[in-house]
């Protein structure tokens, strides 16, 4: 017979066993409730980081560098006798009495006085380039000035070369001069009026050549040959201010060297060079007057 005490105990116990069903009934039932209302919630996922997007566009017209292409050479950036030579149809003609690079509010002008006739031309040979240049005229409304391109080692009135004419009434017009091989092209002019800045932008590549004026398409000729020379600006008879001078070389490196005019054989004097002496004036003027546009 139980006694009192173990009766309660007993009890006690009884009660436990009834208990610890029901409470872990209770919590098992909690914890599927909570299991099902997540899964009826989406997951949110982990973002990831995806691959960067390369942009293999080609560049535009308003920006043709590319990051494989060197930078653009300021061709005013030095002294003129750094980076340019002066051929000249008159004897004795000093570089700085006919071309001076003149500061006006920071920034560099090339200023040709026009007179006597000749050219200014790089010290380097170019084949595949890219030449961009500002100019205008100060007061000739028949301002003639123009670009040459592949220009060769014997300087005359006006040598064998492509010319890029940015004489006012033609600007943009292209045609061989002097022996040159190559496609002409003759265009209405695209200059603004005298006294305004214009734009120019020469592109050469593999013997073709496209020019654009104030932006405006205005040639494209092939076939040129040769196809490689200096780069010169004419002087042909009126004041006319460059800026903004710049060339892009895009041969390959191989090819973008230094390249002077070959030296007077020996015997010969200083006076004597090709350089600064005309090769028969009279009839290289009467020359000009037929050819030059």
């Amino acid at each position: 017979m139980l006694t009192p005490a173990l009766h309660e105990t007993a009890g006690l116990l009884r009660g436990q066993t009834v208990a610890v069903p029901r409470i872990l009934s209770a919590l098992l039932l909690m914890f599927f409730s909570v299991t099902q209302g997540q899964e009826l919630k989406p997951t949110p996922s982990v973002p990831t980081e995806s691959p960067a997007v390369v942009d293999d566009a080609a560049p535009s017209s308003d920006d043709p560098q590319k990051d494989d292409q060197p930078a653009a050479e300021d061709l005013l950036a030095e002294s003129i006798e750094h980076t340019w030579k002066q051929f000249s149809s008159q004897e004795n003609v000093a570089l700085g009495d006919v071309w001076k690079i003149v500061d006006v509010e920071n920034e560099k002008y090339l200023k040709c006085v026009g007179e006597p006739k000749g050219f200014l031309y790089t010290k380097k040979k170019f084949s595949d380039f890219e030449l961009t240049l500002e100019w205008k005229y100060v007061s000739d409304p028949n301002g003639n000035s123009g670009v040459l391109v592949y220009t060769q080692d014997e300087l005359r009135l006006w040598p064998v070369s492509m010319q890029v004419q940015l004489h006012q009434p033609k600007a943009g017009s292209v045609f061989p001069s002097d022996g040159a091989k190559g496609t002409s092209s003759d265009v209405a002019s695209l200059a603004h009026a005298v006294g305004k800045w214009n734009t120019c932008r020469i592109v050469s590549q593999n013997g073709r050549l496209s020019v654009q004026i104030n932006g405006k398409n205005a040639a494209e000729v092939a076939g040129c040959d040769p196809a490689k020379g200096y780069i010169a600006i004419q002087c042909e008879g009126s004041e006319t201010l460059f800026r903004r001078l710049r060339v892009r070389d895009l041969s390959p490196v191989a090819d973008a060297v230094t390249e002077d005019i070959p030296a007077a054989k020996p015997g010969k004097t200083e006076a004597a060079s090709p350089e600064i002496r005309s090769t028969d004036s009279a009839k290289s003027l009467q020359s000009s007057d037929q050819t030059s546009g």
